[in-house]
């Protein structure tokens, strides 16, 4: 039962941030360790190249794919080990 609630909770969680980065896919953002590496040595950020937005957009894809995979199989996990279905 603990694997399929964690099955749904990271299929949720895969799932909100393929949301969230379909809506910003356009945005040039730097994770928080990126930018507080770059404040303390006072450097400037790289460009974003061409092959970082493909990887940006492979894993909107993957996320987007396997979230919902995870939320079902959770889910029917979940549902078995509690004899509904």
């Amino acid at each position: 039962m603990i694997v399929a609630l964690a099955l749904f909770g990271v299929g949720a969680l895969f799932t909100w941030l393929a949301a969230l980065g379909w809506r910003r896919r356009d945005d040039d953002n730097i994770s928080i360790l990126e930018a507080g590496i770059l404040k303390v040595t006072g450097a400037e950020p790289l460009p974003v190249t061409g092959f970082d937005r493909w990887l940006q957009r492979f894993q909107l894809v993957m996320m987007s794919l396997f979230g919902p995979v995870m939320i079902f199989i959770g889910g029917f996990g979940f549902l078995s080990e509690l004899g509904v279905l």
